[in-house]
């Protein structure tokens, strides 16, 4: 809701819809709010694949029982953010990527 004040946002919560989005509109950044999993993996990677100028943020709760999936994530995404996460911190990552 925050971001909708300075962007045109489009929110889903069906992660099988993101690829399609991306693919068939101009997004200049994708932010994905979900832990680590195969699923958010698989995304990202044809995410990359069919758009690797693509900036990609993840938000998430950091969880000791993932971080082994994150170093694998890090080659897909731009950045991660760790909740509570600094909203004027990502705002400035936003800014940055969309340059």
């Amino acid at each position: 809701m925050y971001l909708q004040e300075s962007y045109s946002v489009t929110a889903t919560t069906n992660l099988k819809a993101i690829g399609p989005f991306a693919e068939s509109s101009s997004f200049d950044l994708v932010i994905l709010d979900d832990a680590p999993n195969k699923n958010i993996m698989d995304l990202c990677m044809e995410l990359k694949q069919k758009k690797p100028d693509l900036p990609v943020i993840i938000t998430y709760v950091y969880d000791k029982k993932i971080k082994d999936i994150e170093p694998s994530l890090r080659k897909y995404v731009t950045s991660i953010f760790y909740k509570p996460y600094d909203l004027n911190e990502v705002t400035m990552k936003m800014a940055s990527l969309m340059v």
